[in-house]
Order: structure tokens, then sequence, then C-alpha cells
């Protein structure tokens, strides 16, 4: 019994260990393709790189969270109506967090910012295999649009 304790809580670790380290080389490639985006600024890094925040313009934030679980983006956009370098830049980065293309994450998105404008919560979501996308989006005071991508 003692051996089979011993032997379960080894198995365990290992996977924790393996499972970790794959997540922080996972995260690592994602920020490297994220560097490489033109218009890209890094704004903060936390300690671990668990959660990077960059800026594009005036209007656009992209967050990369490596914290729990799979990584995700998060692109924030502070106006009215998003441009379509936007969108583009949504499904860049989404597509490095999920296995579907860009142009069907932008497309994705777009759906679901508007079935947002026309929900009373403002909220909305687009479910696919491989895919979640998660909405806020907003015309009132100026506006605003954050759209989160996740594995799915």
């Amino acid at each position: 019994m003692k051996n089979e304790y011993w032997v379960s809580i080894s198995i365990s670790m290992a996977l924790l260990t393996f499972s970790t380290g794959a997540l922080a080389e996972r995260c690592d490639t994602i920020l490297a393709k994220l560097q490489q985006e033109r218009h890209l600024t890094l704004v903060k890094q936390t300690e671990g790189k668990q959660t990077t925040e960059y800026r594009d313009g005036l209007n656009t934030t992209l967050s990369l969270s490596c914290a729990l679980g799979l990584p995700n983006i998060m692109v924030s956009w502070d106006g009215a109506r998003p441009d379509q370098q936007f969108y583009e830049l949504v499904g860049r980065a989404g597509s490095l967090v999920s296995r579907r293309s860009a142009s069907d994450i932008a497309k994705f998105s777009e759906q679901c910012r508007t079935k947002a404008l026309n929900d009373s919560g403002e909220i909305a979501k687009v479910e696919l295999k491989g895919l979640a996308i998660e909405c806020l989006a907003f015309d009132r005071d100026g506006g605003g649009t954050i759209i989160s991508v996740f594995a799915g």
C-alpha cells in the first residue's frame, strides 16, 4: 500500500512538472510571436510572465494570460467601432492560443461583438470546436469592445 502511494505521488509530481514546463514553453513561444507584431509595444509583464500586456496605438490593448490552464488572449478597443486592423490583430493573436485560423477568429470575433451589442447585458459568447470567444461591447459613453479568445 505504501509503495502504491509513493508511486502515485511521484507520477502526479512528474505530470505537474511536465505540464507546468509545457505551459511555460508554449507561453514563451506565443510571447516570441507577439514580439514580432510590428505595432505592439510591451507595456508591462508580471513576474514569471504570467500576464503580459501590450499596446497598439491609442485604442488597442492586448493581454496574454498564462496564469492558469491554457494561455488566453484578451484584446480591447477603446472607442465606438473597432477598425479592421483590430479584428485582424484579434485573429492573429487568437490563432496563437487556438487551433483555429486567424481569419476564422477575426470573423467570429466580429459576430460576437455584434451579438454583445444586441444583448441587454452587453456580453456574448461564441463556442466552436477548438475555440471559445467571449465579448463585451457597448456604444454608450464613447463605446468599447473587449474580446477574449480561449482554446476550446
